[in-house]
């Protein structure tokens, strides 16, 4: 099948002739699908199942430019296989903590999994002060378990550069140097502010140390590639219940520096502390809430640390390294 886009009918077809998706599907399952992406990438459709529903899945489908933007700003489709390859990886690496993938079709650009319908995007009920009590243990064994087994500490020299091979991801990690390292420190076209803070952005922009700070941290950010990374885990990236945790979005996976998934995560946990000083006028219900995040903060720090060290420690004894 020729690459095309999919649309709400053509991916219904799409879903019933895909074999891997037998399994999912009945063949009189009575199917329909709703596109619900609000990113900036990709297509993405909820396949429900009128006849049986406990069945369903997602569909995303990489198109070839940049959604946000249109057709004026082109993008590489390979995306998606990106996001296929780690999702696999990380279900066999930390099992649980990613949505099942079903199918992946590599010339459609069209990846089948796992509809997380009974969890909610993370930083959607942080805003509304709600206390998920698994999410350290979760997030900091996903954490743990991916770098430490994609990494120099596990592998072979070998075995992690035939892995690092297959996440040679330019594109995406293009628009990170530009989006995150780059741009805001610079006039550029693609920067927007709240003129409110037209004095802090021109303070920025002018402030040398910073920049040079910044310059050093993208070096790191591009040359040190020392185990397979997410590269965009946040906390809209990442899903939850009372019980569950699941990391999505992983198209932007690369072999980087092994601190980058953590501090995104903390910081969007401070992040998400200070915008309580808006959403939360209550002072009694803000500061017990940000004490939790700030806790929630230090424990992800210290358990994921704490597994990788633990984790290091055994392979050595296991292969009688000694230091």
């Amino acid at each position: 099948m020729a690459y095309q886009p999919l649309d709400e009918q053509t991916v219904i077809d799409y879903v019933k002739n895909r074999a891997p998706m037998q399994h999912i599907f009945p063949q009189d399952a009575n199917l329909s699908a709703s596109e619900v992406g609000d990113g900036n990438l990709n297509l993405v459709f909820i396949i429900r199942c009128a006849n049986y529903p406990d069945r369903s899945a997602v569909v995303k489908q990489a198109l070839p430019y940049l959604r946000v933007a249109g057709e004026s700003w082109p993008l590489t489709r390979e995306r998606v296989r990106f996001e296929a390859q780690s999702l696999m990886q990380y279900n066999q690496l930390a099992p649980g903590l990613a949505p099942e993938v079903y199918d992946y079709n590599d010339e459609m650009s069209a990846l089948t999994m796992e509809y997380l319908g009974h969890h909610q995007i993370m930083r959607k009920p942080l805003v509304a002060r709600q206390v998920f009590p698994n999410f350290v243990d979760h997030i900091s064994t996903f954490l743990a378990r991916t770098l430490f087994f994609t990494s120099d500490l596990y592998l072979t020299g070998p075995a992690k550069k035939a892995l690092q091979a297959k996440y040679i991801n330019p594109a995406l990690c293009k628009i990170q140097e530009d989006f995150v390292y780059t741009n805001p420190y610079k006039t550029s076209p693609e920067n927007k502010w709240n003129p409110k803070f037209d004095a802090e952005v021109r303070a920025t922009r002018a402030n040398a140390p910073l920049k040079i700070a910044i310059a050093e941290v993208k070096e790191t950010y591009i040359a040190h590639a020392q185990a397979l990374v997410h590269g965009d885990l946040h906390t809209g990236s990442i899903m939850v219940n009372e019980t569950e945790t699941k990391v999505i979005d992983s198209e932007f996976a690369f072999y980087g520096p092994m601190g980058y998934d953590i501090g995104n995560v903390l910081a969007h946990l401070v992040l998400n502390y200070l915008t309580h000083y808006a959403h939360t006028p209550n002072a009694g219900e803000r500061a017990a809430y940000q004490a939790y995040l700030l806790d929630t903060t230090r424990d992800v720090w210290e358990e994921s640390l704490a597994e990788i060290m633990e984790k290091a420690k055994a392979h050595r004894a296991a292969h009688k390294v000694t230091t």
